[in-house]
């Protein structure tokens, strides 16, 4: 019988008024049979040194899963999934474990408490969780002594895929590429549109004019231009009333026009984009969307390496 994965779930434990967080503590747990080994380590994090400090508090509810043979694999890739409205970072990412163990990936994934996506006030709040997850992501090796790729791959669904292609924007130098599905409404790589013979100002989430207002950093158009994009929907997911209405004018008014549109603001901005229709879709991820927006970022990773072609989706 072939082993087991190995996997590792990292959990927290947050204590209040710390304002940032180091380890201090592991336990060790393990099961082991005659012809199979299965381990779990729960490392528990406790108030840091106060040497140790960040202008932004790391994102503190999280799971954090590492390949099997992962101390042989190092430096690992991250690989990032933000879940939609509603749901949890350990449900959402259940299913992407076995593809992201067969491509070697350590899979970090939050769960963030959004605000109400419809009210473009609060999405542009939610800015906040970015530089709060780029913390996190910056303190994993010291955090637990492993060592990991600086540039990241980013899996995001509906109000996740939002996220993660917003989070690229901030900081494009740390991303290799984003597979979001089903966004309700996107960042466009823009600062401003002609409306009507006049140039109107895109601030987030609209647009990036005042991204760094956000994330505290410019816009790096130069960075940004060299990530890569899938951005899939599903052909049924057209709900006018599912979508906020105040991106109608820059985008369409459902899922399926807004997902085209961004795609096409992407080339023309200078990146590199896919558009994958799932046609029998709606508001949800199938497993054929699953394995498209894996294929790709293993396409994307693999060009990162090599140089070779990146997969096209064929929709």
């Amino acid at each position: 019988m072939r082993n087991r994965p190995i996997v590792l779930l990292i959990a927290l434990v947050v204590l209040s008024g710390a304002p940032a967080w180091a380890p201090s503590a592991v336990e060790h747990h393990a099961q082991v049979t005659s012809q199979q080994k299965a381990s779990t380590t729960r490392l528990l994090l406790r108030a840091p040194d106060r040497a140790y400090s960040l202008s932004r508090e790391p994102l503190a509810d999280y799971d954090l899963h590492l390949p099997s043979n992962w101390q042989s694999r190092q430096p690992l890739r991250v690989l990032v999934a933000l879940h939609g409205m509603g749901d949890t970072g350990e449900d959402f990412v259940r299913p992407l474990l076995p593809r992201a163990e067969e491509h070697g990936w350590a899979v970090l994934a939050p769960t963030i408490a959004y605000r109400d996506y419809r009210d473009p006030s609060m999405v542009r709040k939610d800015g906040e969780n970015l530089p709060r997850l780029k913390a996190l992501l910056d303190t994993l090796p010291a955090r637990y002594g492993i060592q990991f790729q600086p540039e990241v791959l980013l899996f995001g669904f509906s109000r996740g895929s939002q996220e993660a292609h917003r989070f690229s924007f901030m900081y494009p130098e740390a991303t290799l590429g984003v597979a979001g599905m089903s966004a309700g409404s996107y960042t466009l790589p823009l600062s401003s549109v002609v409306r009507q013979g006049a140039v109107a100002a895109l601030k987030y989430p609209f647009g990036i004019q005042d991204v760094d207002a956000i994330c505290g950093r410019s816009f790096n158009s130069e960075a940004a231009q060299k990530v890569k994009y899938w951005v899939a929907v599903g052909g049924r997911d057209t709900k006018v009333e599912d979508v906020p209405r105040q991106w109608d004018q820059y985008l369409g008014n459902n899922r399926v026009e807004r997902a085209q549109s961004f795609v096409g603001a992407l080339k023309s901005f200078g990146a590199q984009a896919q558009y994958a229709l799932f046609p029998e879709a709606v508001h949800e991820v199938t497993e054929s969307m699953r394995r498209g927006a894996v294929d790709f970022l293993v396409s994307v990773e693999r060009q990162h390496a090599t140089g070779s072609p990146i997969a096209s989706a064929v929709r």
